[in-house]
């Protein structure tokens, strides 16, 4: 399959022969003084080409599955003891108060169970690794709960009469909670309890997150109220969230914990009570920080100012609304839009953007208020002038700022420092009202009333022909409007991934001086491809010239084709869709479309893994991501199938962005959802405080399931152990990024470190399928902390039980791997 192209030189074999004289009988005599050198002989004959034997004789198949063949569903049992029914359960029987000089002395009693059988334990539950529990008043009118963070503590917790039983006693408290006197109508009282950390790591960091994290996974937890309400009130239902629990499980997954312990659904509570709390409505906020590193970058990445002055400047309620919103829009790496209301808000969004929601405080909840640093670029419609530069600090997935939105409209009288009533010109037909202003669906994913594009604009592989070199694909669209790029892909052996992607260019200029690929749109120029006369807009008829793609790494591919090393195609339709959105042209998330042809029975074949055979289900990636790729690939639809990734994002492709990583689909997701970061070698060009201090908090992110350890989060069951070889090729990771800089957190700052980075040059190399596809977990992690040693560690082991061997710059080297390896299961 390879083609050598004799990396190393030829082998020049030179053989010199020393010629003796025998001479007679007798003295030799002295020896005798140097002669003049002799005449230089001619070169010995040119050796044969090099085959590249020792790197090669270095590849071998991998011996993971030996001792780590059930390592993936060891991760799994792990998640799934934290989602399964736990053990403990706690009831609270009563809760009764006496009045003491102005304010209350409370008593809870409440019993635990452990299977059924009571829980025994000493005071203060000290078995027990979470306990806590709460007051708060609710008052129905105003929809407020108030008073909260009230703590009953568990320093105060007794044994009762019975075994299991307990009595929790607390002085001081300002109400009654089963008295509510107006004007609140309601009052619960509200606890948790949790016991056998999950996934703990040395130092105490639970589910891979920072040591000091409040975040942890338990395998019991279990979460209880009372709810007391007036006669008016006497329903805890009276209050019902705009947000839908089901809108954090899309993410967090079921059942959805804050912090990994904290249940938004308690029985005998509304939705979202419990979190009420602690996020009581007039509860001050204390990460001014999340608005601060938006609205300033530079000075909250240098302390420019006082923490009295932050404090003061970025002043905010800690209620649901604004730590969710300013969380996830300004500290997280959301992965959607937060134009998208519906994520959260589904089935409410008339209630959501009504006008009487339309405040500065909705509006700076996702907004930052100035951002001068870091403001995209502004121009005039009319003129073209660029009236705004991008800042030096624009992050382009955050929401923009509020002065940026008032001067791209011309309404720069608005003062964000002043508080001013947006509903005085907003809304009742003065002015555009909330829900013009948003949808609550994002424009590039749905219309105005919700309906998805990828649903309303689709395209569909019709047929597929075989004759000779010539496969011939038919295929359409129900809108002519969209534009259906056509890509084309062959796969290596039995395996899941090619060995000729359609990304990748053959060893002609045809292609505006550049090699031609396998993909063609429409009306463009390819020689590997023809369009029939009779295709049209809509209705199209392409034809690939399969002996045409000068394969430069490979055989040419009827020769693949011939000898059995490619036995099928994929065929890939990733249409483009640009629709007239408000004011803008958008390009709008479309799915593509996949099919598997099988070149020796000249037939479209199902369930090639996908369908049935599936290693991930797309529609567990939409869940977080709602239409997959459009927050990363704008332009091309590339939703609904992950198959239609796997043409770019291949193992013969290096990592690109992500360094010391393969481009191939497993290894590329598992260490962006690692949260290892791209390009260090840009971000560290020049140090930059803002640039380090947002690298430093990006790579302390986690899986939104609070751990990455639940595979079954993106893939089926069975599909998440060490891949199987012979279905999975070698692949290539990238070398290190050359790091001129460095960083290191000095007082929660970051500050230039002198030493530098201690991850030195790292060789672009080959490797295999669980080096990659679990490598890319695992260097990451390594990567993030900057552990070298541990780093070349890990590279050792997979080398001393695999392939790790050093790529040359033709990748001769990484297609002979390839060979060499797949050729054992022919």
């Amino acid at each position: 399959m390879i083609r050598l192209n004799g990396l190393w030189g030829p082998t020049v074999v030179l053989f010199f022969v020393g010629l003796a004289v025998a001479g007679c009988d007798g003295s030799t005599g002295a020896a005798g003084s140097a002669g003049t050198p002799g005449v230089e002989g001619p070169p010995g004959v040119e050796g044969p080409p090099g085959t590249g034997l020792e790197p090669l004789a270095a590849a071998n198949v991998e011996s993971c599955a030996t001792c780590h063949g059930g390592v993936g569903d060891e991760h799994q049992a792990e998640y799934d003891r934290y989602v399964d029914a736990s053990a403990l359960a706690m009831t609270f029987t009563s809760v009764t108060s006496v009045a003491n000089a102005g304010t209350f002395d409370v008593t809870l009693e409440f019993s635990i169970r452990e299977n059924g059988l009571p829980f025994v334990d000493a005071a203060g539950l000290p078995s027990l690794d979470q306990k806590r529990f709460y007051a708060v008043q609710y008052d129905s009118v105003t929809r407020q709960y108030l008073n909260g963070n009230t703590r009953l503590r568990e320093t105060n917790i007794v044994p009762g009469a019975n075994p299991g039983d307990y009595i929790l006693t607390q002085t001081g408290l300002p109400f009654a909670p089963e008295n509510p006197l107006a004007p609140f109508d309601g009052a619960q009282v509200y606890g948790y309890i949790a016991r056998g950390a999950l996934l703990e790591h040395a130092g105490g960091s639970g589910a891979e997150l920072p040591a000091g994290t409040h975040v942890h996974l338990y395998d019991d937890v279990s979460n209880t109220a009372l709810y007391f309400g007036t006669a008016a009130v006497s329903d805890p239902n009276s209050y019902e969230s705009m947000a839908n629990v089901a809108g954090c499980e899309k993410c967090h997954g079921t059942p959805y914990m804050k912090h990994g312990y904290r249940a938004p659904e308690v029985a005998g509570l509304p939705d979202f009570g419990a979190c009420k709390s602690c996020h009581y409505d007039d509860r001050t906020g204390g990460h001014e920080d999340w608005q601060y590193m938006v609205d300033d970058p530079l000075n909250w990445a240098t302390a420019g100012l006082p923490d009295a002055e932050v404090e003061t400047k970025y002043a905010y309620k800690a209620k649901l609304m604004n730590d969710v919103h300013m969380a996830h829009s300004m500290e997280f790496p959301y992965p959607q839009s937060m134009a998208n209301c519906a994520t959260c808000h589904e089935g409410k969004l008339t209630q959501v953007l009504a006008d009487t929601n339309f405040t500065l405080e909705t509006c700076a909840s996702c907004h930052p208020v100035q951002g001068t640093d870091a403001w995209p670029e502004l121009v005039d419609n009319v003129t073209g002038e660029v009236i705004q530069p991008e800042g030096q600090y624009y992050q382009g997935h955050r929401a923009p700022p509020l002065e940026y939105l008032w001067a791209q409209a011309e309404v720069l009288f608005h003062d964000p420092l002043v508080t001013f009533d947006c509903q005085a010109c907003h809304g009742a037909g003065v002015s555009r009202s909330f829900d013009e202003l948003h949808s609550g669906y994002d424009k590039r994913i749905s219309d105005d009333t919700g309906q998805r594009y990828a649903n309303l604009h689709t395209v569909s592989i019709d047929n597929v022909t075989l004759n000779g070199n010539l496969l011939t694909i038919e295929y359409s669209a129900n809108n002519a409007a969209i534009s259906p790029p056509l890509l084309v892909s062959f796969y290596g052996w039995d395996s899941k991934q090619f060995i000729v992607p359609s990304h990748t260019r053959d060893g002609s200029t045809l292609c505006n001086g550049r090699g031609c690929r396998m993909e063609y749109t429409p009306g463009d120029t390819n020689p590997l491809f023809t369009e029939d006369a009779a295709s049209v807009p809509g209705d199209w008829k392409v034809t690939l010239d399969m002996a045409a793609f000068q394969s430069v790494e490979t055989d040419d591919i009827p020769t693949l084709i011939a000898n059995g090393d490619v036995k099928k195609a994929e065929i890939t339709i990733t249409p483009r869709l640009t629709l007239t959105v408000g004011d803008d042209d958008v390009a709008v998330g479309l799915n593509a479309v996949t099919a598997t042809f099988d070149l020796g029975g000249s037939m479209v074949v199902d369930d090639y893994f996908k369908g049935a055979n599936a290693v991930v289900d797309t529609n567990k990636c939409n869940v977080c991501h709602d239409q997959l790729a459009v927050t990363f690939h704008s332009g091309r639809g590339r939703g609904g199938d992950t198959v239609a990734c796997k043409n770019c994002h291949n193992p013969t492709y290096t990592g690109s962005h992500v360094e010391m990583a393969s481009r191939s689909i497993e290894n590329y997701v598992h260490a962006i959802h690692s949260f290892q970061d791209f390009d260090p070698g840009d971000t560290f060009e020049t140090f930059d405080p803002v640039f380090a201090k947002r690298y430093d908090q990006h790579i302390q992110h986690i899986f939104p399931n609070f751990t990455i350890r639940n595979c079954e989060a993106c893939h089926l069951p069975g599909t998440y152990n060490v891949p199987d070889q012979s279905k999975s090729i070698p692949g290539v990771l990238s070398a290190s990024d050359g790091v001129a800089t460095w960083y290191e957190i000095v007082d929660g700052l970051a500050v230039e470190d002198p030493a530098g980075r201690n991850i030195g040059t790292v060789s672009e190399v080959v490797t295999g399928p669980a080096s990659r596809a679990c490598g890319g977990c695992h260097r990451a992690n390594l990567i993030k902390a900057d552990l070298a040693g541990d780093l070349a560690a890990f590279n050792a082991h997979t080398e001393v039980g695999g392939t790790f061997v050093e790529n040359d710059s033709e990748d001769t080297i990484l297609f002979g791997i390839i060979d060499k390896i797949m050729s054992l299961f022919e």
